[in-house]
């Protein structure tokens, strides 16, 4: 049922894996590393679509702040994953007691 529930003047999130579906297969595609930055919702469904997984599961997929996600092509098809933090806690910490001071 959230998959089509759309707000006035807005996609769903069908739509938005009907939308997203060449993109995805186009990085797929790719023989160069490729770099996806993008809002929440769009990259929960490029994990999903990665990880050969379910899209009415998409929304339920972490996607952390500050991190990177790599997939590498596995032998015998599928995708390798893994998630690169790249801003250290103690960063993170500076920064908000920064903005807090402010």
């Amino acid at each position: 049922m959230a998959m089509q529930l759309r707000f006035p003047g807005g996609e769903c999130q069908a739509d938005l894996m009907l939308r997203l579906e060449p993109a995805a297969i186009s990085v797929e595609q790719q023989v160069e590393p490729t770099l996806v930055v993008s809002h929440t919702c769009v990259l929960q469904a490029l994990v999903a679509y990665f990880r050969n997984s379910p899209a009415e599961t998409c929304m339920d997929i972490d996607v952390p702040l500050n991190t990177v996600f790599k997939f590498t092509p596995a032998k015998g098809g599928g995708w390798g994953e893994t998630q690169h933090c790249i801003l250290s806690e103690e960063k993170k910490m500076a920064i908000v007691s920064e903005e807090i001071s402010e």
